[in-house]
């Protein structure tokens, strides 16, 4: 848990903010290219599941910088202690709904599912493009 929080530690406020909106934009693009793309297809269930996907994973991101600016002025083990416990929790939930989704109506869960995994894989992405921007040639 160090390492990340070492990581994002390099990492400035308008970087941060620039890798969040840059992560919104992609998932955005790519949720309406998956609805219409499977609607095309006739799976349209599976494109609206990729579209609940991204937005549980923007929605989990959102929340994560939140508490981050919130508990994170406390400073101090506490301070990460919570942000970790809380950023599981949220992480638990989500994986909840998700395989709920899954049980409940298998195309919308699958295309949640995919939605997700595509949506912290754009995140990922977003985030090694602005770690690389900065290191040293």
């Amino acid at each position: 848990m160090s390492r990340v929080a070492d990581l994002f530690e390099q990492l400035t406020l308008p970087e941060i903010t620039r890798i969040l909106r840059r992560t919104a934009v992609v998932g955005l693009v790519i949720a309406t290219v998956a609805l219409v793309g499977f609607s095309v297809l006739g799976h349209w269930m599976i494109g609206a599941g990729a579209c609940i996907g991204l937005a549980l994973g923007l929605l989990n991101i959102r929340l994560v910088t939140s508490s981050v600016a919130r508990i994170g002025s406390s400073g101090g083990y506490k301070a990460r202690h919570r942000i970790a416990s809380n950023t599981l929790l949220r992480l638990g939930v989500t994986t909840t709904i998700v395989f709920a989704l899954v049980f409940v109506a298998r195309d919308v869960g699958m295309g949640a599912l995919g939605g997700i995994a595509v949506f912290y894989f754009v995140f990922l992405g977003s985030v090694m493009r602005t770690l690389l921007q900065g290191a040293p040639v």
